[in-house]
């Protein structure tokens, strides 16, 4: 253990690098069409640029964790921050000396490197300070972890601004600046003792990788709204096939390990059981607020791209709550920390999709932000970290951390494809939905029989009208509306059709809102209906635990 004079230090040093690990995905967001479309890829092949990472950085950090047991966890923490920095500038440079595999192989790097910053990071804070102070130290990592998750795709867009579009390296070039003033003050820190002199578990880490891999990349590619049509697919079944059949070989290889890269014994404590449940639960539920900024602009009719504003507001709210949950954690105890943490994502998610989304007002989007920033800064890191660590070993504080990192980046995994469906499936219902709307108009103006090819019923034109809706959004909706009937309608009807359209744009764009808001309203209802179940398994929690 470190000495406490070294505290101070200890939280400056580990926050950076967290900071910096935490903001990379979403720092990477709003560039990622802009960095396809400079290698001349398509969205489907672009979109590895951010899978890849996820999966490394997956399946690296229960093993980066096993090594910082071995070789000390300063050393691995200095070899996962500089690894992190050589990949980022890797990515930057590939910019403008690589191509889209060079940009690959570089985030490769990186998610290695990071898979190495978080658990051990978090692990060192945690037992640096004595327990009645434990609360209120992994509340300021709760919170600088929110902050950066939220803030990244905002700081992605004001770095692409500065920068420009063909200097999209920059994001990546970030990085390196904190990576060496992390490594600077990491050089002098005292290294924490070794716990384990054994080999690393070389095959059970393999194993896990692979284990991991293929479950994650069968997951991603999971349409949950169409899960028996998935499942047939060969980017997913196979995969399924292969992390069914390595399980057991996994729990044979670990059972006979000296030093397993993840302990199952882990899956035999009922008490580490529920945290890793609740941390599951945790990665699925919190994702809803990765679409707040569509929900906003679809709202409040904000311009594309304009909503990322909103979510640095649910960042700090987010802030403020970390830090208030530490100090609960140290004087309450984690149940009741959760409890209100998933109660606050249930009263914000509530209001958003039932208040917010029929309401139409701002007033009702901040309540609704605010008591979701209050959840995410409650239930993200602070008591589960603080749980896990006072649930094993001092020494196996760095691998159960990573255990359950690794669970909840399952739930993360899972979550994009659950939640989006229910935004697919509503905007199903735009062309039937602006049909009648605009069937009611001409009508009341005397003309519906302008526009018989535009009719509910189907056919080529309409399959044409949906495809050219898909780019809308509110703001776009009637000029779009009115592009196509260009295009649609003979020059004689346009005379009458185009003007009427413009005087029922209100009412256009009052129906273009109500059908995605119900997208909306039922994936804020599933994230409710998913906290109120982390509220029920933590209900079964203990607030003290002992060592296994």
């Amino acid at each position: 253990m470190v000495q406490k004079k070294n505290t101070t230090l200890i939280l400056i040093l580990f926050l950076l690098g967290i900071f910096m690990g935490a903001i990379d995905n979403g720092i990477v967001s709003p560039a990622r069409e802009i960095i396809q479309n400079s290698f001349s890829v398509s969205k489907g092949v672009g979109a590895w640029m951010i899978t890849i990472y996820t999966l490394v950085y997956a399946v690296s950090m229960p093993i980066s964790s096993k090594l910082s047991d071995i070789i000390g966890r300063k050393k691995m923490y200095i070899f996962g921050i500089a690894v992190f920095g050589i990949g980022s500038a890797l990515c930057g440079f590939s910019n403008f000396y690589g191509n889209f595999t060079f940009l690959l192989i570089a985030r490769v790097i990186q998610a290695i490197g990071a898979g190495g910053i978080l658990p051990i990071a978090t692990t060192v804070i945690g037992q640096s300070f004595p327990p009645e102070k434990r609360g209120t130290a992994l509340g300021l990592v709760g919170a600088v972890y929110g902050v950066a998750t939220i803030v990244g795709p905002t700081l992605g867009s004001t770095i692409i601004d500065i920068a420009g579009q063909d200097h999209w390296g920059f994001i990546f070039f970030i990085n390196v600046p904190i990576c060496i003033l992390t490594l600077f003050l990491a050089s002098t820190m005292e290294e924490s003792k070794m716990a384990v002199k054994n080999k690393l578990d070389i095959l059970g880490a393999l194993l896990l990788a692979a284990l991991v891999a293929s479950l994650l990349y069968a997951l991603t590619n999971i349409d949950f709204f169409a899960v028996g049509k998935s499942l047939q697919q060969k980017n997913v079944f196979p995969f399924l096939i292969a992390f069914i059949l390595l399980i057991p070989v996994f729990i044979l290889v670990e059972k006979r390990a000296a030093d397993p890269v993840l302990s199952i014994k882990y899956f035999k404590n009922r008490e580490i059981v529920t945290i890793f449940i609740i941390a599951f639960v945790v990665g699925i539920g919190m994702m809803g607020m990765v679409y707040m900024p569509q929900f906003a602009e679809n709202t409040l009719k904000f311009k594309t791209g304009s909503g990322g504003y909103l979510v640095t507001l649910l960042a700090v709210f987010s802030g403020v709550a970390s830090p208030l949950s530490g100090k609960l954690l140290d004087k309450k105890g984690a149940k009741l920390v959760l409890i209100l943490g998933f109660a606050c994502t249930v009263a914000g998610t509530l209001i958003l999709g039932l208040i917010a989304a029929r309401t139409l007002t701002l007033a009702a989007v901040l309540i609704g932000i605010a008591f979701m920033g209050f959840g995410v800064g409650f239930i993200m890191g602070p008591p589960l970290n603080y749980l896990i660590l006072g649930a094993v070993k001092e020494e196996e504080g760095a691998t159960a951390l990573a255990t359950m990192s690794l669970i909840r980046s399952i739930g993360v995994t899972i979550s994009p494809s659950f939640m989006i469906g229910f935004i697919i499936d509503a905007s199903k219902n735009i062309q039937s939905e602006l049909m009648q709307t605009l069937q009611a108009g001409f009508a009341k103006a005397g003309g519906a029989d302008m526009i018989p090819a535009m009719s509910t019923g189907g056919g080529s034109s309409n399959e044409k009208l949906f495809a050219s809706l898909q780019n809308a959004d509110v703001t776009t909706i009637v000029s779009q509306l009115t592009n196509i009937f260009k295009q649609f309608l003979p020059e004689k009807a346009q005379t009458y059709v185009l003007p009427v359209i413009g005087e029922m744009s209100s009412e256009i764009e009052k129906t273009f809102q109500s059908v995605l808001n119900q997208g909306y309203t039922n994936m804020f209802i599933a994230s409710a209906v998913i906290a109120a179940i982390g509220i029920v398994v933590s209900l079964t929690l203990k607030n003290k635990k002992k060592t296994i």
